[in-house]
């Protein structure tokens, strides 16, 4: 990329000096005068990537560094803009829309004041302001930030997103957005499928909640194994409450193989009333332990050793199905 020639946002004489390998404007002695960094028009992109795990549109800002959407699956727009070194005073920034000098009409507003933090990521905005930005854009503005630097100048550096080509990029963005996942990772990773004292059939809640998980699952191929861990409140009998933990484990396992999961990716065990998560004194603790954990991991199960169950007594069977340390919750 070329040198870069940062602008002033005000009017004055100017002087040009090669400073860190970017060519600075000096303004003399104008107190509202800015350090202006601003690609130029012939070399403005807005370049839209992702996958179904994220979306990014990302525009480079010439001598400063990067503006950045993004959305990953199963979370909120944020902005945030990239520098190469820190530059930026903590504090607050103004972020202003104003119209370029080739439309007619001379609009200008300040959008908001948004928190500045001394590092190489000074400015990360959220979703219903990063929406507005986006909507700044499409009508062909430019959004400009203005903060005092970190070196105590008394020029502010005013950083300018521009809106030439953004439409196309920003058309790029919304198709990636359309394919997104529902959840990424961090939200299927763990579940906790609850079932009334009665239920013999898996609710929809428990099967939505599945078919979020195995679409997840069958777009990442680094998960590797389902943890399915059956457990019930302690009311009735020890052993029935173990048996009814089975059955209700065995239902997930059957339909996450009916949504096209192997059999040999599974691992089910059952614990009946062992692991309480609440006091079953109350129907709301009872409702809590009423429930099946399922955890998905990308690394392989270390094997285990263990003697053949048709050669142990029932009683020692029932712990074998059990595990030393309370299952994941």
């Amino acid at each position: 990329m070329l040198p870069i020639q940062p602008q002033i946002a005000s009017t004055g004489a100017c002087l040009l000096s090669l400073a860190m390998g970017v060519w600075t404007c000096l303004m003399a002695a104008d107190a509202n005068s800015a350090l202006h960094y601003q690609t130029r028009m012939e070399s403005v992109e807005w370049q839209a990537d992702g996958s179904k795990f994220f979306c990014r549109l990302s525009h480079p800002v010439d001598g400063f560094g990067e503006a950045i959407f993004e959305r990953e699956a199963g979370e909120r727009t944020r902005f945030y803009l990239n520098s190469k070194m820190p530059r930026m005073k903590t504090g607050k920034a103004a972020l202003i829309t104003r119209s370029p000098a080739w439309l007619p009409a001379n609009k200008r507003s300040n959008l908001a004041m948004v928190a500045v933090k001394e590092s190489m990521t000074p400015i990360s905005i959220g979703r219903s302001l990063s929406e507005r930005m986006l909507a700044e854009l499409e009508k062909g503005m430019l959004l400009d930030f203005k903060r005092q630097p970190l070196y105590g100048d008394p020029q502010a550096i005013q950083v300018t997103l521009s809106s030439i080509g953004f439409r196309q990029g920003h058309q790029h963005y919304l198709k990636c957005l359309s394919d997104l996942l529902p959840r990424n990772f961090k939200q299927i990773e763990k579940s906790s499928l609850y079932y009334g004292n009665d239920d013999e059939t898996l609710t929809p809640a428990v099967t939505k909640r599945l078919d979020e998980v195995v679409a997840y699952v069958n777009e990442d191929e680094q998960v590797k194994v389902f943890y399915l861990d059956g457990h019930t409140d302690s009311e009735g009998i020890r052993r029935e409450n173990l048996l009814k933990s089975q059955q209700r484990t065995e239902r997930v396992v059957k339909y996450l193989m009916k949504k096209g999961i192997a059999k040999e990716r599974i691992i089910a065990r059952w614990h009946g009333e062992r692991y309480p998560v609440a006091s079953n004194r109350k129907a709301k603790g009872r409702a809590k332990n009423r429930r099946v954990t399922l955890k998905v991991s990308k690394s392989m199960p270390k094997p285990v050793e263990k003697a053949g169950e048709a050669d142990m007594p029932a009683k020692a069977m029932e712990k074998a199905d059990a595990p030393t340390d309370p299952p994941p919750q």
